[in-house]
Order: C-alpha cells, then sequence, then structure tokens
C-alpha cells in the first residue's frame, strides 16, 4: 500500500478529495504539521482490518454490543432469527 503525505493546512482545504481518493485508494495518508507526522487518515475497511486483527476478541464484543437491551438475551438464536426474517420478508423484489 503507497501512503502519501499531505499538510494539515493540504487535508483541511481539500478535505473533499482526500476523502474521495481515500474511498479510491483505502490510504493510509499520512497528515504532518510543522513538518511532524501527527496523523493518519485510512479507509474504514483498513482500519477495520487493522483494529480487528489487533483485537481478535474485539470482534464479539463489537457485534454484541449492537444489539443494545438485546445483547443478553438467552433465547435469542438462529431459529428464533429465522422466524422472525420470514414473517417480515418483503413481497417486493427489486
Amino acid at each position: 500500500m503507497l501512503e502519501k503525505t499531505l499538510t494539515a493546512t493540504e487535508v483541511k482545504n481539500r478535505f473533499g478529495r482526500v476523502l474521495r481518493e481515500i474511498a479510491l485508494s483505502g490510504g493510509p495518508i499520512i497528515i504532518e504539521k510543522d513538518n511532524k507526522a501527527v496523523a493518519v487518515i485510512l479507509s474504514i475497511d483498513e482500519y477495520e482490518r487493522a483494529f480487528l486483527l489487533r483485537n481478535p476478541t474485539v470482534e464479539k464484543s463489537m457485534l454484541q454490543s449492537s444489539f443494545g437491551m438485546w445483547a443478553n438475551r438467552d433465547d435469542i438464536d438462529d431459529e428464533w432469527l429465522a422466524n422472525g426474517r420470514s414473517r417480515w420478508q418483503s413481497a417486493w423484489h427489486e
């Protein structure tokens, strides 16, 4: 992965362009202020890949926390989900 370096001013002035470039390339783009690297911009895919590789147990806890008040329900299993999906499937097909 080829990294690019920009100044903080360049990023501020061209933020939309920087985001488009990240979306296409995945990054990283290193941001410098006063000739010192201070931050890195990555695509969300690259960030998640790096974060989850360092913390393999995080994925499970992230998924559990995304269910909020439903996270600790023992009765929610694959069968429960399948039944719910079958009741809520739309007749509309794209």
